[in-house]
């Protein structure tokens, strides 16, 4: 399989899982498009082509030939110089890696983290929050994000593969939206009616079973095992947690419990404070839930997968 084709495979599989829709999503490439013609000279020569047809910043191709052939690939949800070396000496053992996946974002994936972030007003939006106060409560965090993110070394691990000749790329919105669209059904079809019940109900997940042998597994970190669920929303996709000026929001339009990745202290507060219910899934074993259903398509067209840095393989098809 080419790596041009893997790139637009996972491309159009985000897409296809995106909260906000397909149509939705046409929209904002459009607009990208006519974003990009406006730009002259240098800012013209120099921007990202590739936001024409791919809505996530942080799902890019960062090193290789999109016309390299690809057999097999080396996944895992943190990529550093590290894994990218151990890629190239599992190569010199005899098992061949022809690209190194990273889940979470590198280069402008990182840069432009605040871009693929706008995803989550809107996904508040279908749950009742009105567009502008939902876009009102992310604009600080957007900003705040963004800044941060300035100071990171954007091309780190991307330089390294250079040296070394190996295909990189990283797939996070894509696969978070997987990830999301994959519980959010899940627990719909379940239909868990305590905080208890949501747990259990996780630890049926492979994902999630490895996580509690670790000591990561499900939690209720808001609540009780007793407290009922009532309303509850999944946020698993859209770049990072959102500003503490989201809780409130959510409270008013009736979300009762949230299942969430991980939350930090703050959000936490506010959560107890508002009276949001929480439980956190896991973070790298959520994250590997999208990564699984990304390779298990990729399986199926003959690419073979090694696993490193959290990412644990379980195949659903």
């Amino acid at each position: 399989m080419k790596l041009g084709d893997i790139y637009r495979l996972i491309v159009d599989m985000g897409i296809k899982a995106d909260p906000r829709g397909e149509e939705r999503i046409k929209q904002i490439l459009e607009k990208s498009k006519k974003k990009l013609d406006k730009l002259e000279g240098k800012k013209k020569e120099l921007a990202d082509q590739d936001v024409t047809w791919n809505p996530f910043t942080d799902c890019r191709l960062l090193f290789g030939d999109e016309d390299r052939e690809i057999t097999s690939i080396l996944s895992g949800i943190d990529i550093g110089t590290g894994e990218i070396l151990l890629a190239d000496r599992l190569s010199e053992k005899g098992s061949k890696v022809d690209l190194v996946l990273a889940h979470h974002p590198h280069g402008i994936g990182t840069s432009q983290l605040d871009y693929v972030m706008r995803l989550q007003p809107e996904q508040w939006a279908k749950l009742g929050v009105p567009i502008a106060q939902a876009e009102s409560a992310m604009a600080k965090r957007l900003k705040q994000i963004h800044f941060l993110l300035k100071a990171r070394n954007h091309t780190q691990v991307t330089d390294a593969a250079k040296l070394l000749d190996m295909p990189f790329m990283c797939a996070h919105t894509p696969a978070d939206s997987l990830g999301y669209q994959f519980l959010t059904n899940y627990l719909k079809e379940k239909d868990p009616q305590t905080l208890g019940d949501v747990v259990d109900t996780l630890l049926e997940i492979p994902e999630y079973q490895e996580a509690e042998k670790v000591g990561a597994g499900p939690e209720i970190i808001v609540g009780t095992p007793e407290g009922s669920v009532g309303e509850k929303f999944v946020f698993f996709t859209g770049g990072t947690s959102p500003g503490k000026e989201s809780i409130k929001k959510l409270a008013r339009a009736g979300v009762s419990t949230i299942v969430t990745m991980h939350m930090g202290e703050e959000l936490k507060k506010e959560c107890e404070t508002e009276g949001i219910y929480v439980v956190i899934a896991g973070h790298q074993s959520s994250d590997s839930i999208g990564m699984n259903l990304i390779l298990d398509e990729l399986e199926k067209k003959g690419i073979k997968s090694y696993e490193c840095s959290g990412f644990f393989r379980f195949k659903r098809s």
